[in-house]
């Protein structure tokens, strides 16, 4: 009894390792010929559902529709939620001119399958179409979550639908819940040829208090490269709470607000060589902008304003003091329109050794190619070693009043 009992559990591994070998191979080889070949990989595995789904788009391609159909239904029959066999079947009723029933079956592909590109893509089109822009930039939304790497098509694709003030006013409030793609996107619309898109969506942010204050600064920054100074001004003045009066052409002139770098108030960048700081000073009112020069080549302090001039003349007027300020040929002030070689004004020489005293400077802004413009304390002397600074400088009350 014990040799038969053996005799049949041997027989019984072989069996079983026989099946085993046997399911390898059917699985091995339906996999390899599934994309490529199909019906071979289905005479393998019948119910393989890639080779189901490569042999259902092979026949929606080539115009099949009824064979595509009966390929999508083996699918679900094998794969019952597998959204892309809903996917094949809404094709064919769009390809058959039934658009509500493709509609309805491209919508369950979607759910089903929610990373089918060409889902999303359809229903997308199919919404952008009919006005129904929410639900747009629903499927959008979704495209640009689970597959980021579509960013790069949809987001120029995004920019130009943006023309369309409706289309932004929907676009704005998708990204007024911060959507992981928001970034990308205003950085494409700044990028535009058309800056219309990034106007209507930056706007309507704008208006909902969904722009951040760094956004905003790139905004402001972004009109000022586009050379739509006026257009910048106005939205950068209408951020400040005035005390009555009119804004001054050279705004915090006194430094008696801290330097923001945003907007048409004072830019200080870092300038090797050179420490920039707001110190008291017994002999001015508030705080006064001092730089130290440490023997190092430097263009100027680091320290600009754009502003916004209209054509005419202005006297620019500004308090200073040095100490042991040194260099080739001197700092000076000048002022430079957008894209202009040489400045519109440049102040005497500045150097040596200094009490409090009013440096004056006629400025000419012209009418034409000068739709802002740039003012900057500089080294005029050339780069290089030739551009050593050595010494202190101070600044108070810069201004420029318009002339007769």
């Amino acid at each position: 009894m014990s040799r038969l009992r053996a005799w049949l559990l041997a027989s019984v591994l072989v069996l079983f390792a026989l099946f085993a070998a046997w399911r390898i191979l059917v699985i091995t080889q339906s996999g390899r010929w599934a994309t490529d070949d199909p019906q071979r990989a289905l005479r393998w595995d019948p119910a393989h559902a890639q080779a189901l789904l490569a042999l259902a788009e092979q026949q929606l391609a080539a115009g099949k529709l009824d064979e595509a159909r009966g390929s999508a239904r083996r699918l679900l029959a094998s794969e019952p939620l597998e959204g892309r066999a809903f996917r094949i079947l809404a094709a064919a009723e769009a390809q058959q001119g039934h658009p509500d029933r493709a509609l309805t079956l491209y919508e369950i592909a979607a759910r089903r399958s929610p990373r089918d590109l060409r889902a999303r893509a359809w229903l997308t089109e199919h919404y952008l179409v009919a006005g129904n822009y929410p639900a747009a930039l629903r499927h959008i939304d979704i495209l640009l979550r689970t597959s980021p790497g579509q960013g790069s098509t949809l987001m120029p694709v995004l920019g130009q639908l943006a023309v369309d003030p409706d289309f932004a006013a929907e676009l704005a409030r998708v990204l007024e819940r911060r959507p992981p793609w928001r970034v990308a996107l205003l950085t494409t619309l700044q990028r535009a040829k058309d800056p219309r898109g990034a106007d209507h969506v930056l706007a309507a942010l704008r208006a909902a208090g969904g722009l951040d204050e760094v956004e905003f600064d790139e905004w402001i920054a972004y009109l000022i490269r586009q050379g739509r100074w006026g257009e910048a001004y106005g939205r950068w003045a209408g951020t400040l709470e005035l005390q009555g009066g009119a804004l001054p052409l050279v705004y915090n002139g006194s430094f008696e607000q801290p330097v923001s770098n945003r907007g048409f108030d004072w830019r200080l960048t870092r300038v090797p060589g050179v420490s920039v700081d707001f110190v008291p000073d017994r002999n001015a009112r508030g705080l006064t902008a001092h730089a130290a020069f440490r023997g190092r080549p430097a263009a100027g302090i680091g320290l600009e304003q754009p502003m916004l001039l209209a054509p005419g003349r202005y006297r620019f007027s500004a308090r200073m003091r040095g100490d042991a300020l040194r260099s080739e040929r001197g700092l000076e002030w000048n002022i430079v329109c957008m894209g202009a070689r040489e400045p519109a004004a440049i102040s005497e020489s500045i150097e040596g050794t200094f009490g409090w005293r009013a440096l004056v400077m006629e400025v000419n802004i012209p009418f034409t190619a000068c739709p802002g413009q740039w003012l900057r304390l500089r080294n005029p002397a050339p780069p290089g070693s030739i551009q050593q600074v050595s010494g202190e400088v101070w600044l108070d009350e810069v201004a420029i009043q318009p002339q007769r």
